[in-house]
């Protein structure tokens, strides 16, 4: 491997913001759509890793698009203080970004890639130190995961884009090696059977991604 591109999901990947977006989500689907609150949970963490809009689609396929817009836009309302007012990274977040830069160096390019807004990611990257490590963030700005990728590929054409996730859904984007994260022995096999190269189960941590990046 000669250069590396390391795509990180942001939400439940380096921060642990999942439980409180799966409780909004989950409220708002219960008030506005009619579901019981904990199927509503169960089914917006089994769809993550695609814009809530998308995940409502999947979820009720036969509801008004009007409610679905309504549902979406409070979502995306709440969340600003819901779940970002006070973004907390996984314990070794840190100390893992910044075991790759010293055992990749310049050979290595770390990108975040988020289906959030930058504006809400920007500020998390600011307290935690990290101003000068990412390469370039992207958000729903621009469009979705598939959509950065591209993107980098176009602009580091001899670049290996790793993509690591927490959401087995983004196990399908078009990386050329794939890393489940925050699995659990239930879901191990889901992470494979959506294309991952390799399984992490739990957090990030630098022992683990450095030997998943030894398989690339």
């Amino acid at each position: 491997m000669e250069n590396i591109c390391i795509y990180w999901d942001w939400d439940g990947t380096l921060v642990n913001t999942m439980p409180s977006h799966a409780n909004l989500a989950a409220q708002c689907m219960n008030e506005m759509l009619g579901m019981e609150f904990l199927e509503a949970r169960a089914k917006y963490l089994a769809t993550t890793g695609i814009p809530f809009d998308k995940q409502l689609e999947k979820i009720f396929p036969t509801a008004e698009r009007d409610v679905l817009k309504r549902c979406a836009k409070r979502y995306h309302k709440e969340k600003i203080s819901a779940v970002y007012g006070n973004a907390q990274s996984f314990p070794l977040t840190t100390a893992t970004i910044f075991q790759v830069i010293r055992k990749y160096g310049s050979r290595q390019h770390q990108v975040i890639s988020s289906s959030t807004e930058e504006e809400l990611i920007n500020p998390w990257i600011e307290k935690s130190g990290l101003e000068k490590v990412f390469y370039r963030v992207y958000g729903r700005e621009h469009g979705s995961k598939a959509d950065h990728i591209k993107i980098i590929n176009e602009d580091l054409p001899d670049y290996c884009i790793v993509f690591i996730s927490d959401s087995p859904g983004d196990m399908s984007l078009p990386a050329d090696f794939l890393i489940g994260v925050q699995s659990t022995p239930e879901i191990e096999k889901k992470f494979f059977d959506s294309g991952a190269d390799y399984v992490i189960n739990g957090p990030i941590n630098p022992e683990d991604i450095l030997e998943a990046l030894s398989k690339v």
